[in-house]
């Protein structure tokens, strides 16, 4: 399991050195975050700036700097990329790297950073506080190389969540695989960004919850679920967002092995942590019952919502790149979607397997709380985006990432719906293949969407001078072959251990 998940942080370490600085959702407001934090010793609020005069004028020379709309060269724009020069220096990447300097990173000249809770802030500033002295381009990819360890972490969580619902090792591969090498997710996870580490804790709270279905109550569980609870809310306040789902786990467990006398505790433990919370927990209500200030009416946000979903969350979700202006071709979303209705009829096979008391892949109780946990994290954030249209007007704009906290539940289902369509043993080993095929094909094709949309060079030696730029000392020039030998050798290792796993993991 370890070589498996050591061989995703690979994968993920492409791309982390593949994307251009500040091209990940939101990073600059995250980075932001992280710098003000480690240059003040604090978080930053509303009531003082935190744009530094370094991070602005190097957004600017990048073309990435914000209007007062949001909007930048890149926008919506997927013909532009920065000017290109011969060589693997930028051409304005000494200015940007003389703005490294104390007047020019102790002047604040406006607002951007991100205001979360500061747990996630707080971890990546020990690996931007190992680089300070550096330019900003060295330590932004220094931050993202920090985030490497929340994506092992990650990989390794979902491994569990697979082994503990199919209980076979090369179905919790193939759950990891498909998982992680979602190009969207692996483009995520490769950022400066909070997001990754809500990711993870929601991820923990799902495979605890499972614990607590298939199980039964452990006050163990109980207690770690409570911990993980806790230190998502410090991360991000959709951690609240876990209060049903958990909720969820224990009535399905209390129903299921009639464990009445660990409902008292369970209570018991609740209250305590309602009480901690309590002050976090009502600021979190208020934002979800709003006053209609606009008069949007909910039939209109229903029809606005889902024309969104139809006509670009279901695209979106495999990947949106290049500051919302790129997707993935036609060709990989499509089949992708296909793959999902396939599924969808698999998972009423399913079901009707277990109505028939015949031999299904995993446990129902299981399947029936990644379905509905799933279903309930999407209409919290639909929820919350609806208060927010009739407080201010206008939707929040939901991306598909938005709802990347079950993505391990998202993926559980798909597998499951997959499998359940084979008849025997041989034709469910041919459908795990091919989906992992698929998903293989995807994360190819994502993350050579992402090359050829930056780097238009037409041979090798144009691509690596162009990849070089903007890039800290270890990605340029001859690095970009030990990158790319460590993300080739890490999807074949994939590869054979998801397709051929031997003695290591049999069918």
């Amino acid at each position: 399991m370890l070589k498996f998940t050591l061989a995703i942080v690979g994968v993920i370490l492409g791309w982390v050195m593949v994307v251009p600085a500040f091209e990940l959702p939101d990073e600059q407001a995250h980075l932001g975050t992280v710098s003000y934090l480690v240059d003040t010793g604090t978080m930053p609020s509303y009531e003082k700036q935190d744009l530094t005069r370094e991070m602005a004028e190097s957004q600017k020379l990048l073309g990435i700097f914000r209007d007062g709309l949001g909007n930048n060269l890149y926008t919506y724009h997927p013909e532009h990329h920065v000017d290109y020069v011969s060589g693997l220096i930028g051409l304005y990447e000494p200015e940007i790297k003389v703005l490294n300097n104390p007047l020019d990173r102790d002047t604040y000249v406006g607002s951007e950073a991100a205001k979360y809770p500061p747990l996630y802030y707080r971890f990546t500033s020990l690996y931007m506080s190992m680089v300070n002295g550096s330019d900003i381009l060295t330590r932004l990819y220094v931050s993202r190389l920090g985030g490497l360890d929340i994506a092992l972490l990650m990989a390794i969580t979902v491994w569990n969540i697979g082994y503990l619902i199919f209980k076979k090792k090369i179905y919790a591969n193939t759950l990891t695989f498909m998982v992680m090498l979602q190009p969207m997710m692996s483009f995520v996870t490769a950022g400066v960004n909070s997001d990754n580490l809500h990711n993870l804790w929601f991820t923990l709270i799902i495979y605890f919850c499972l614990k607590i279905v298939g199980g039964g109550l452990k006050l163990r569980d109980i207690i770690l679920i409570g911990i993980t609870l806790a230190l998502d809310i410090s991360t991000k306040p959709q951690g609240f967002i876990a209060l049903p789902i958990i909720a969820l786990a224990l009535i399905i467990s209390i129903v299921r092995f009639k464990e009445w006398k660990m409902l008292s505790w369970t209570m018991i433990a609740g209250a305590v942590a309602l009480l901690l919370t309590r002050n976090q927990l009502m600021t979190y209500m208020g934002l979800m019952n709003v006053s209609n200030v606009h008069g949007a009416t909910f039939i209109e946000y229903l029809h606005f919502s889902a024309n969104k979903l139809v006509a670009q969350n279901i695209v979106w979700y495999w990947g949106v790149f290049k500051w919302l202006g790129v997707v993935l071709p036609p060709i990989y979303w499509r089949v992708a979607n296909r793959a999902v209705l396939l599924s969808v009829i698999g998972i009423v096979v399913y079901w009707w397997k277990v109505l028939k008391k015949k031999k299904v892949v995993a446990d129902p109780y299981s399947i029936f709380f990644v379905i509905v946990a799933s279903i309930a994290y999407a209409l919290t954030i639909f929820w919350y985006d609806w208060q927010h249209m009739k407080i201010n007007g206008y939707s929040l704009g939901i991306q598909a990432r938005y709802f990347f906290p079950t993505i391990a539940a998202h993926m559980t289902i798909l597998l499951t719906g997959i499998i359940s369509l084979g008849w025997n043993g041989w034709s469910r080993k041919w459908l795990r293949r091919v989906l992992i095929l698929l998903f293989l094909w995807l994360q190819i094709g994502g993350i050579w969407r992402i090359i050829t949309i930056y780097y238009p060079g037409f041979s090798l030696p144009e691509l690596v001078s162009q990849a070089s730029q903007y890039k800290p000392i270890f990605a340029k020039g001859n690095w970009w072959y030990i990158w790319a030998a460590a993300y080739i050798g890490s999807l074949l290792y994939l590869l054979k251990s998801s397709l051929f796993p031997g003695t290591v993991a049999k069918e």
